[in-house]
């Protein structure tokens, strides 16, 4: 029944879109979209905001809580609108012989506003969880607010990183029968809703980048960040398709190309984060490594998701750090192997995104027949890109990741053609980087990238290959050197520590005032207590020393590294 539901109004967010073709069918026009006398973005003054639309006759309609402007619960425009505070407005034109313009969205954000959030007037709970209600936390830590400090960190805070205002209807979010945020659990098209997404730029960002305004669609995202008892703060991904009026996204979000998105993921962080529920991984909490180790894909010379970090807004309030980052699914592929999205077989771990499982299934059982010698090492290598998997497990390995298996925090995709070869992707790598001598040597799982390599491992060549690639990246200057390895990771630090009080500010204490699992001590999380002192662990003691330790566990596994 509820899933029922869901898809129903999955369907109905979408209608003031669906309108236009309808209205095409029909012959009429739609009225000209509503434009304001002022850009979205950050202001520090209160002002005057006024609405208007180039179709003569036409009613202008506006709401400033995020809702959808439906003629008969919005305020009807007649008179400049005074922006004092962090104000969404959303806008349609109506017009009697026209159909309404498509909505508009502006967010207008007040750095000031964060020392008072507290989410007055929204919902006390966010559905509920096996029979109990899912406490809601909006509030800023008030105990930081207070700080004499806090006031001066804050304007460097909000500028350190771009920030993404994400908008969606409230019951969107929040119904007890449809919303996804009251229903995080549940995946799938039937619980994506409509959404505005605007992006602003660093203030020290080029002047000529306005960032971008654009309507996409809405999901809860991952696997155990989805649990509310695992973490309130839920990741999101943002899905750019024709029905919500654009697609794709066309944004230079990252250095290079490509330069288009169809889909974009906000990683809220689970693992090492000041919300997990084990107080051993909240004290290592960094927010570094799932990047790290992206980026250090990317290092080795492989094909890796690029990311960055964003603040992000839901409705007009401050919803924390998130990791901005592409997805690796059929349309990364196509967008950076070439290609098609269409061409490709792609998985996430034992999903299939797209294509079939035809080649997938041959790979596995051409392993599981064992790769005794030159031949059948040659077979796989036609299945899959032996260099590239060496540096995706040589990667896993260093970093010791504990959360990859069968069934999840791996992608993979091929073109399908003849020749086409599996490439793998990092993702999800937060359970990394944690105790210098931590070994995944043997991790074993049936249908998984550990499998591949504990068949491939009983090869001789393999081994050989393998060792010298691993010899090659761990010393001198390779990546995994101590040098390069920690100076990226040192690099990151930097860029996030000047903005991490907003993320203590807005989640630090939820372990300890409001919900309090699953084991103790609770404490207040902070960037200088806590944050800092593992960062310092991991460039004095961890990196300097890994490496070694590394090539040692190879070489006593049989690899002759030495």
């Amino acid at each position: 029944m509820l899933q029922a539901t869901g898809r129903r109004l999955a369907r109905i967010a979408g209608w003031w879109v669906l309108l236009l073709p309808l209205a095409a069918f029909a012959g009429l026009k739609p009225a000209a979209r509503v434009q304001t006398s002022a850009r979205s973005g950050w202001f520090t003054q209160s002002f005057s905001l006024e609405l208007a639309t180039d179709s003569p006759g036409a009613t202008i309609l506006f709401t400033t809580n995020g809702a959808l402007p439906h003629p008969n619960s919005a305020t009807v425009y007649r008179e400049p609108i005074t922006i004092a505070h962090t104000t969404i407005v959303r806008a349609i034109a109506t017009h009697p012989k026209r159909t309404n313009s498509a909505v508009s969205t502006w967010s207008f954000c007040r750095a000031d506003d964060l020392l008072t959030q507290t989410g007055a007037g929204w919902p006390d709970h966010w559905g509920s969880r096996e029979g109990l209600p899912v406490p809601a936390d909006y509030a800023m830590d008030p105990t930081l607010m207070v700080q004499p400090s806090f006031p001066s960190q804050l304007a460097a805070a909000v500028g350190a990183l771009p920030t993404m205002s994400v908008v969606v209807d409230p019951s969107d979010l929040f119904d007890s029968n449809s919303g996804i945020y009251a229903h995080p659990t549940e995946s799938g098209e039937a619980w994506e809703r409509a959404a505005s997404v605007e992006y602003f730029p660093t203030p020290t960002s080029d002047l000529a980048d306005t960032g971008f305004r654009q309507p996409c669609g809405i999901r809860i995202q991952g696997g155990w960040n989805r649990r509310p008892e695992e973490s309130p703060k839920h990741s999101l991904r943002l899905i750019f398709r024709k029905r919500y009026g654009e697609s794709p996204l066309r944004y230079p979000l990252f250095p290079g190309r490509p330069t288009e998105f169809s889909t974009l993921i906000l990683r809220g962080g689970n693992n090492n984060s000041w919300l997990h529920w084990s107080s051993e991984e909240r004290r290592r909490a960094d927010y570094l490594r799932d990047e790290w180790m992206r980026q250090t894909y990317a290092a080795l010379g492989r094909t890796s998701a690029r990311g960055r970090w964003v603040h992000v807004y839901l409705n007009g309030l401050y919803w924390g750090i998130y990791d901005l980052c592409e997805r690796p699914d059929e349309h990364f592929a196509a967008a950076h192997l070439g290609g098609t999205s269409a061409e490709y077989d792609a998985r996430n771990a034992d999903k299939i995104l797209n294509g079939d499982d035809e080649a997938w299934r041959s790979l596995l059982r051409r392993i599981e027949a064992g790769v005794p010698d030159a031949a059948a090492l040659a077979e796989v290598n036609r299945l899959l890109d032996l260099p590239a998997f060496i540096d995706f497990v040589l990667l896993n390995l260093y970093g010791a990741n504990g959360d990859l298996d069968g069934s999840s925090n791996w992608y993979a995709a091929r073109r399908r053609k003849p020749e086409g070869r599996f490439l793998f992707f990092v993702w999800d790598g937060e359970r990394t980087l944690e105790q210098v001598q931590d070994s995944r040597l043997s991790e074993d799982a049936a249908d998984s990238p550990w499998r591949i390599f504990q068949k491939l491992r009983q090869n001789e060549e393999f081994r050989r290959q393998f060792a010298a690639r691993a010899r090659s990246v761990c010393r001198g200057d390779g990546p995994l050197a101590p040098a390069p390895a920690a100076a990226r990771f040192r690099q990151l630090a930097g860029q996030l520590a000047p903005a991490l009080p907003l993320e203590s500010a807005r989640w630090g204490d939820h372990r300890l005032t409001v919900t309090q699992y699953k084991t103790g001590p609770y404490e207040r999380y902070t960037v200088e207590q806590h944050w800092r002192p593992e960062i310092k662990r991991l460039l004095d003691e961890y990196f300097p020393a890994r490496s070694a330790a590394f090539l040692q566990q190879l070489q006593a596994g049989g690899f002759p590294v030495e």
